[in-house]
């Protein structure tokens, strides 16, 4: 239940609640029907759905795959006043602690699941974080708007749903980012504000399948786990024991070695 109240805290206050309403122990509220998210971990996405970017290009999903690298995938909407905008700040900052680049290990790319906007307010958000971001010529980067039909397919593949509240015209939706694997599958979902850098790190590293990273990366993968009821890895205490039992023999055997030398070069004397 904490878990469910954390994912939906952030965008509670833009919901317009009958406060004279009594609700049943456990009810949903009817602002909250149908929105929400359901984990589809190895689910592959539809590589073929067209999209157009901030420049006003038609482009598919699978143009971001294409060079071997990890997708992170955010559904928001570009002209959000309150939720959307906080979320992409959290996921700039983010990206700005990573010692991985955008453009160069992986890709990023926003879809707004909004069918009334345009690549011109795409164009006008992309603009805005890849400036903040500070690195690179803005390469890896991308802001999509779309038709209903495909962003309909791309949400339900991702879990994803949400829906319109006419009270304050505003729509109501969870935040979540998507790690894709180059094969286009789903990796793993990042709930909730805020991002955890090195969540978001060794997510982006799992995904890559080893290509990208360091030795580094890959030994903390080995000692971590990801724990979806905290949302971030935590220590993987049976690898920490395998760790510890190698780190034992390689030691006996070191002394054993140097007991058998020793008593080998007394004997020889």
């Amino acid at each position: 239940m904490a878990a469910v109240l954390i994912l939906f805290l952030p965008f509670l206050s833009v919901l317009s609640f009958d406060t004279e309403r009594e609700l049943p122990a456990h009810a949903v509220p009817a602002e909250l029907e149908g929105v929400g998210l359901e984990e589809k971990l190895g689910n592959r996405i539809d590589t073929n759905l067209s999209f157009v970017d901030e420049q006003g290009k038609q482009v598919r999903i699978g143009d971001y795959l294409k060079e071997g690298k990890p997708l992170l995938l955010t559904l928001v909407y570009y002209r959000c006043p309150t939720l959307c905008s906080l979320y992409l700040n959290e996921i700039s900052t983010a990206l700005k602690e990573l010692n991985l680049e955008v453009g160069k290990e992986f890709n990023y790319v926003a879809v707004s699941f909004d069918p009334k906007e345009k690549s011109d307010l795409a164009k006008a958000k992309k603009e805005v974080y890849v400036k903040d971001y500070g690195r690179g010529d803005g390469s890896g980067w991308s802001f999509l708007t779309g038709n209903d039909p495909e962003i309909k397919a791309l949400s339900s593949s991702l879990g994803f749903s949400y829906k319109w509240n006419p009270y304050n015209d505003q729509w109501v939706h969870v935040s979540v980012a998507y790690v894709i694997t180059p094969e286009g599958q789903i990796s793993r979902y990042l709930k909730g504000i805020p991002m955890d850098e090195r969540t978001l790190r060794l997510s982006l590293v799992e995904a890559g399948n080893g290509k990208i990273g360091d030795l580094t990366d890959s030994v903390a993968l080995f000692c971590f786990q990801f724990d979806p009821s905290k949302n971030r890895y935590t220590l993987y205490a049976f690898n920490i024991m395998r760790i510890g039992g190698f780190l034992t023999v390689v030691i006996l055997a070191a002394f054993l070695f140097r007991f058998w030398k020793k008593q080998n070069s007394s004997s020889t004397v």
